[in-house]
């Protein structure tokens, strides 16, 4: 039978939870499945049962543990606040360890970061093929380093290039990894490849330590929090929106363009409960002349997850927890959803495509690039 220390050693994290419930109206694969094992406290449940050999192993269970977001979400309503993202990372590099997990699909994932260097599994290249003359325009060396991650330099390149613009038209000394940037490599954790992470991490801290920066500045939330709190050395890292809201109050940064609409703030995961950055976005917006900001029914510590992080492979629940997201901008009457998470933006979107709803998903830097003057209207890829 199969050995489970590390989930020994946190048994006592384990059973603080004292099984209350109030986690079953805070997560939203308990909402979509409404069934007992799918939420905090029916995985923490049988997460009890394995370390005490009173379960085995089986698909069912690999499901359930991998079906959680580790959106944090039930963390905030749990009364004896109750570690359950952490539990559950260490469940699954328990179960990686002994070869059961993760499902095949995320397994190829975990090639694709190590094998390609990003987590789409395209093959890495130098930033001036995927983002064009900007790249070329920049200088080969600065304190401030401005990293894409793996979804906008792949999937949506024109948002890079918007937020590299923002940046570059406030006069603010920065560069990027010019030859191609890597994968963070939060996602190897995330699933329970830790002994990957922390050997992957330390090649990529080498790789930054080279290029002698005193800041990291990151697009990604996750990239944020994965740099920030995960890797084996910290690094001074700075989110874009913060870094906007820095350029605001010196006026590096001016909002000339009145845009007329009433607009609603999804607070990403990664950014929010796991950063604690709430207040820095909505204030971006509400700079902005004529915007409107408007609340979703659960927005800051109670926003609901995108589902991102498990796109794959349960891709319905992702696609139902992102539709919730839309209709909840739409009954708040919204005529734009901003994120400032790339994940969240392709999730929300993927999604809008297939509503019939009239809420159009952005990104923050898109907006700002909009109200600077640097982008002629909001993009609109619907």
């Amino acid at each position: 039978m199969a050995e489970y220390p590390k989930l020994k050693e946190i048994y006592k994290e384990i059973i603080r939870c004292y099984r209350c419930g109030l986690c079953r109206v805070s997560c939203p694969v308990f909402k979509y499945s409404g069934t007992e094992s799918w939420n905090a406290r029916g995985r923490l449940i049988l997460l009890r049962a394995l370390t005490d050999n009173n379960v085995n192993v089986s698909d069912s269970l690999i499901e359930r543990i991998y079906s959680c977001a580790l959106c944090r979400e039930c963390e905030v309503f749990c009364p004896p606040g109750v570690n359950v993202s952490g539990i559950i990372e260490v469940a699954r590099e328990e179960l990686v360890k002994n070869g059961l997990a993760p499902p095949e699909e995320q397994r190829e994932l975990q090639k694709n970061i190590l094998q390609e260097g990003n987590i789409l599994g395209k093959r890495t290249q130098p930033l001036n093929t995927l983002l064009g003359p900007i790249i070329d325009s920049l200088p080969d060396s600065s304190p401030n380093l401005v990293y894409s991650g793996c979804v906008l330099l792949y999937s949506y390149p024109q948002i890079a290039q918007t937020t590299l613009g923002n940046i570059q038209n406030a006069k603010y000394d920065f560069t990027v990894m010019k030859e191609g940037e890597k994968c963070c490599g939060g996602f190897l954790k995330m699933i329970g490849y830790k002994e990957d992470f922390d050997s992957y991490s330390q090649k990529q801290l080498e790789l930054l330590t080279e290029k002698e920066i005193d800041q990291l500045i990151t697009i990604c939330p996750m990239c944020y929090s994965t740099f920030k709190h995960d890797y084996p050395q910290k690094l001074e890292v700075k989110h874009t929106v913060l870094l906007y809201n820095e350029l605001l109050d010196e006026g590096k940064i001016v909002f000339n363009r009145s845009l007329d609409a009433k607009v609603a703030f999804h607070d990403s995961c990664h950014l929010g409960r796991y950063s604690g950055i709430f207040e820095q976005p909505r204030k971006l917006i509400e700079n902005v002349p004529g915007i409107k900001l408007v609340e979703l029914s659960k927005s800051k510590k109670s926003s609901n997850c995108c589902g991102g992080t498990i796109r794959v492979p349960y891709a319905q629940i992702r696609s139902k927890m992102s539709e919730w997201i839309i209709e909840d901008a739409s009954q708040a009457g919204a005529e734009y959803l901003v994120t400032a998470c790339p994940s969240c933006f392709h999730n929300l979107y993927s999604s809008s495509i297939m509503m019939d709803c009239k809420v159009k998903i952005i990104t923050l830097e898109e907006l700002v690039g909009c109200a600077t003057g640097q982008l002629p209207k909001i993009p609109l890829y619907k």
